[in-house]
């Protein structure tokens, strides 16, 4: 059992105890934010090619950047380019940061929210089922997506898109449930 490390104490019951506390892959939901950190400092040494380096030139960007009318105004849309490529990065990672996805002893939850808050959950003794979703793509780089069904149809499922190592997850769900109808069965 481990202790929780996101998740407000309060938001669980005295005798709850978290199994598992994850977020969402960062394989899968950063790599457009890390891309973007990337196109963004491409785009900031554009801008500054010809103040960074003054004796090489790059074809076309250097007399691009240096024409006296046209200079300044390409510099200046490539640094707000830059800008709006950082801006993306953060809501990315703000997202991927703001999410998590919770199960305890007694039920698997989702917290999202950046500024609001959602939370979604479903007790384990609700749980008819639980699919693991991964393309070929998601099995190699260890992520898929995980739905927890209950008798109440799918409106109410509770699904955890982008789970690192979902076949365990799933393991560990099921292992729950029966221990948990077990010890109601005595």
């Amino acid at each position: 059992m481990a202790k929780p490390k996101h998740i407000s104490p309060k938001l669980l019951a005295l005798d709850e105890k978290v199994l598992i506390e994850t977020r969402m892959s960062t394989v899968r939901h950063m790599t457009g934010g890390i891309t973007s950190i990337l196109v963004a400092l491409v785009l900031l040494l554009l801008a500054f090619w010809t103040k960074i380096f003054v004796s090489t030139n790059l074809p076309f960007i250097s007399e691009l950047l240096n024409n006296a009318t046209y200079g300044n105004i390409i510099s200046i849309i490539f640094v707000l380019l830059a800008l709006l490529f950082f801006v993306y990065f953060i809501v990315r990672y703000l997202r991927w940061a703001s999410t998590l996805y919770v199960m305890t002893n007694e039920r698997v939850m989702t917290k999202r929210g950046i500024l609001g808050r959602d939370f979604d959950d479903m007790p384990l003794r609700m749980i008819t089922n639980v699919d693991v979703n991964q393309s070929v793509g998601q099995r190699f780089l260890g992520y898929g997506t995980v739905v927890f069904s209950s008798q109440s149809g799918s409106r109410d499922d509770v699904i955890w898109k982008f789970v690192p190592d979902p076949i365990r997850v799933r393991r560990m769900v099921q292992e729950s449930m029966d221990q948990s109808y077990y010890s109601r069965q005595k």
